[in-house]
């Protein structure tokens, strides 16, 4: 099976670089807003490279450790969703962008059939990203 596959999502949040970055590495953020509420995701992070990340809920799941971080405009971690047996490796951009902030994930090292499945899980999660950062204002502030 090849690996050389990859799934690229671009996508804009009406929020600052340092508040976006906040939430992508703060484990009580990613509790908030990467799965819904009702499915009572828990997560951890220690934003560190080669610390260690993850959310899960129920018997769904993803780790990985952090391999590169260059606050609030890159972040590079291995990723491995729960019942794989190997890691695959998230990009993630930031880039200011008027008020707000683009956002380029490039999520490879995975299969083709993979990479369609991360590309809608990602797609999926990034819908409730802004709702997360309006109500959250200070998010990144600290």
């Amino acid at each position: 099976m090849s690996y050389d596959s990859s799934a690229v999502i671009e996508s804009h949040v009406d929020a600052a670089p340092e508040r976006v970055w906040f939430a992508l590495t703060d484990a009580a953020a990613l509790t908030a807003w990467y799965w819904p509420a009702a499915m009572q995701p828990r997560a951890f992070s220690e934003p560190v490279v080669g610390g260690r990340f993850g959310v899960e809920a129920g018997e769904m799941g993803f780790a990985g450790e952090y391999r590169e971080l260059d606050p609030p405009r890159r972040l590079v971690q291995s990723w491995r969703w729960a019942g794989d047996d190997r890691d695959s490796r998230v990009t993630i951009e930031l880039t200011p962008a008027g008020a707000g902030t683009a956002l380029r994930i490039v999520h490879d090292q995975v299969d083709d059939e993979t990479a369609e499945m991360y590309r809608a899980g990602w797609e999926s999660c990034l819908t409730r990203l802004p709702a997360y950062l309006e109500v959250t204002p200070s998010a990144g502030s600290r």
